[in-house]
């Protein structure tokens, strides 16, 4: 580290990465931004012109190479996961990484043993943990207060979905292989790390029936004469805003197009090695962007709801009693709930101390397990075993 600072690099420079890297690294007293790469010459200049004159490159070999870097921020596209994060950990850099940790299981692994190889700080950017509502739901549940969780469900509800993924190219499973490994990871992860279990069986039936038809694949809403009337219109000169800062989402193909096949809904049904068994539920297309939880165990009933404004409730219940015990987690600064600037210090203050660390790296591997697991049977209507990583077991990680 030069002058007491980390030296941090941002790998993958389009809008979550600009945004997250910039804002969160950036501008953290403890950090200094020294290098960026990605493959398109674009999204580097559109970084230097946010985040200032830093050093970039289109080359992986020559990023890792920059002096001063000891940290990787990596917000490269899914499937680059696995290559980048290896080749980061080999070059002796801290990673911080991006969910979900990759698009296989095999990859995700190998990963992970990497890690533990490396000596180095190695995390997957899994930030709702580190929410208010989430802490305290983890505090209830390890307190005994509800007994063993025995039966739950979870629920995604993505108003922006159509918005947000159909109109590039996370539209196509070749891309992103399913939505519920970009977007239901996060809950995945939080369910593992709640009832404390790792997957061993998941079934999935899902369905595309929203979004999709038989527009042209190349059509634009550039070009559409139905904009007074498509609730999904995106005037591309101007761009939508997400929830990335002010950063704008500048794709518009169309939602509805013939090559699309990324499927909007889905139930995923988990089996745990300590015996749970929990429900999942995806959709793209519902009224409301929330997540929503229930576990049920021997002794009482958890719910917690989450929205981006923070109107964080649990209500707890216990069996054989009508009392209601509701609490309303604090509200933080920063996105998710809070979670974006804690897991960010969390990474900051293992990298100063110096010593090896991969927390939740076994959630990170799992909550993608179910998410791989869950397009594979969808595809073959049968379930499908996840296998245990032996390796993590081994090394006493921490799910």
């Amino acid at each position: 580290m030069k002058n007491d600072k980390i030296g941090v690099g941002i790998l993958g420079t389009g809008k979550r990465g600009v945004y997250f890297g910039g804002s969160y690294f950036g501008n953290h007293p403890d950090c200094e931004i020294v290098g960026l790469c990605d493959i398109s010459e674009d999204s580097l200049g559109f970084a230097r012109e946010k985040l200032g004159d830093i050093p970039a490159t289109t080359s992986l070999e020559r990023f890792l190479q920059l002096p001063g870097l000891d940290a990787v921020i990596i917000c490269s596209n899914d499937h680059a996961h696995a290559e980048h994060t290896l080749a980061a950990l080999r070059a002796g850099k801290h990673v911080y990484l991006e969910k979900p940790m990759a698009q296989s299981i095999e990859d995700c692994d190998r990963m992970a043993e990497a890690g533990y190889a490396s000596g180095r700080v190695f995390m997957v950017g899994l930030e709702l943990r580190y929410c208010s509502l989430m802490e305290d739901m983890k505090r209830i549940i390890s307190s005994g207060e509800i007994g063993e969780i025995k039966i739950g469900t979870v629920i995604d509800n993505v108003s922006v979905g159509g918005t947000y993924y159909y109109h590039g190219p996370r539209r196509r499973k070749d891309y992103v292989k399913s939505l519920i490994l970009e977007k239901g990871t996060h809950s995945l992860d939080l369910t593992n790390w709640l009832i404390d279990a790792s997957p061993v069986k998941v079934y999935c039936s899902s369905g595309l029936d929203v979004f999709g038809g038989s527009a042209a694949s190349d059509k634009r809403c550039r070009s559409c004469d139905e904009t007074a009337t498509c609730a999904y219109y995106v005037d591309n000169r101007k761009g939508l805003e997400m929830d990335y800062g002010g950063v704008k989402l500048k794709d518009d193909l169309c939602v509805y197009a013939e090559e699309i096949d990324t499927h909007d809904n889905g139930l995923v049904l988990i089996d745990y090695d300590n015996g749970a068994r929990i429900s999942y539920m995806e959709c793209h297309f519902t009224p409301e962007y929330t997540r929503e939880f229930m576990f049920t165990g021997t002794k009482g009933k958890i719910t917690g709801f989450y929205n981006n404004e923070q109107d964080f409730k649990i209500t707890v219940m216990k069996r054989h009693s009508k009392e209601v015990q509701t609490y309303y987690p604090e509200r933080r600064s920063g996105g998710h709930g809070g979670g974006d600037s804690a897991i960010v210090q969390t990474f900051v203050d293992l990298v100063k101390k110096g010593d090896p660390a991969m927390p939740g790296i076994w959630g990170a591997r799992d909550s993608a397990a179910i998410a791989i697991a869950a397009a594979e049977s969808a595809e073959s209507g049968m379930p499908v075993v996840i296998p245990y990583n032996q390796a993590l077991r081994k090394a006493g990680a921490v799910r």
